[in-house]
């Protein structure tokens, strides 16, 4: 069965997100740009604009503008990698940020090239991840969500219904695309 969050689907509690551990960024003051080499693969592409894109509907203080394709990638906010890292062990995304404090001000956003990555269902213990379904999930911890289910979160004992539907629960439960009542409200007690 695979789970999808569909917009403008609400799930209650709205404030059962998780925060554990992780960092926001550290100025609002500009929409965020995510610089990606042009060797990117061009069937990545589109899912990396809508996964960035789904965070715009949750606040008005935090922006992502459309990914940039170019050598020079150092001037935007992040990155986007198409590569294997060890960090990732068997994950097909991870998001690596430049912490200073409380806050970070970027880093790189890393898809792993030990899957086959789709622009549909995704299938993660098969080795098929769907791209806007990784993205939106780890551009979430950019925006300083964090996985929800206990053990790694601590804001609370309870994985609720919200935290189930969310963007930010385990990437392999299914594909999601979209974000939930719990992911906004994250975002927005944040910003």
């Amino acid at each position: 069965m695979i789970a999808t969050a569909l917009v403008g689907v609400s799930a209650s509690p709205a404030a059962a997100y998780c925060r554990s551990g992780m960092t926001k960024w550290n100025s609002t003051s500009s929409a965020k740009t995510i610089g990606a080499n042009t060797t990117f693969p061009s069937g990545l592409r589109n899912g990396l604009n809508g996964g960035l894109k789904q965070w715009n509907r949750s606040s008005s203080a935090l922006r992502y503008n459309s990914p940039v394709y170019t050598g020079g990638w150092q001037i935007y906010a992040f990155r986007a990698s198409y590569s294997y890292t060890s960090l990732m062990g068997s994950a097909p995304g991870y998001a690596a940020t430049q912490v200073s404090g409380r806050t970070h001000n970027g880093g790189t956003l890393y898809l792993s090239n030990r899957f086959t990555w789709v622009n549909a269902s995704q299938n993660i213990g098969q080795g098929r991840a769907d791209v806007q379904t990784v993205v939106v999930h780890e551009v979430g911890h950019f925006t300083g969500l964090a996985h929800p289910w206990p053990g790694p979160c601590t804001d609370g004992s309870a994985y609720t219904a919200a935290e189930k539907g969310s963007v930010m629960t385990t990437i392999n439960t299914g594909t999601r695309r979209a974000l939930n009542s719990d992911d906004i409200a994250g975002v927005r007690a944040i910003y």
